[in-house]
């Protein structure tokens, strides 16, 4: 079966993706080389660092990790500054909070590769890590954000 091509009922192969993959511009800045190097850890450690730094700089709340995330993604209760759909229906809620939750991940990746000396040696696992970033970063290039409130700066 040639990948693409029409398998069974109208049911489609797996398919690749394609021409070659490229990380988000940002997360090739900073991490492309580190990673050629071979320093996956650090590679890893600044690409979420700077997607941290990212969050912060497009929403201009002065918080950082986790509190940042709820700040800026949370969907309880309210309409969060920052929002990858139009937010209306429960789907779209569902999403937010599934993206929420990507990014809070990425704080937890962050802190424990920032605190922890281990040796990071398995190059998939980093190229997982910085395809995870560019995900994110590019969901960021295209969220609506709202400027934090001159009331209330800190949302």
């Amino acid at each position: 079966v040639v990948a693409g091509t029409a398998v069974a009922a109208g049911k489609r192969a797996a398919v690749r993706p394609v021409g070659p993959y490229s990380y988000h511009p940002e997360i090739q800045r900073v991490s492309q080389r580190l990673c050629e190097e071979g320093n996956f850890r650090q590679a890893v450690l600044d690409a979420f660092i700077h997607l941290i730094d990212t969050v912060r700089a497009r929403t201009g709340l002065p918080n950082d990790g986790d509190d940042l995330m709820n700040r800026s993604f949370s969907p309880d209760g309210r309409i969060p500054p920052v929002r990858f759909n139009a937010f209306r229906t429960q789907g779209e809620r569902d999403e937010q909070r599934g993206i929420w939750l990507l990014f809070k991940g990425i704080v937890g990746l962050r802190n424990f590769k920032a605190h922890v000396v281990a040796t990071f040696d398995d190059p998939h696992r980093a190229h997982e890590y910085l395809a995870l970033a560019s995900l994110l970063m590019r969901l960021l290039d295209v969220a609506t954000i709202d400027p934090p409130s001159p009331t209330n700066p800190t949302r």
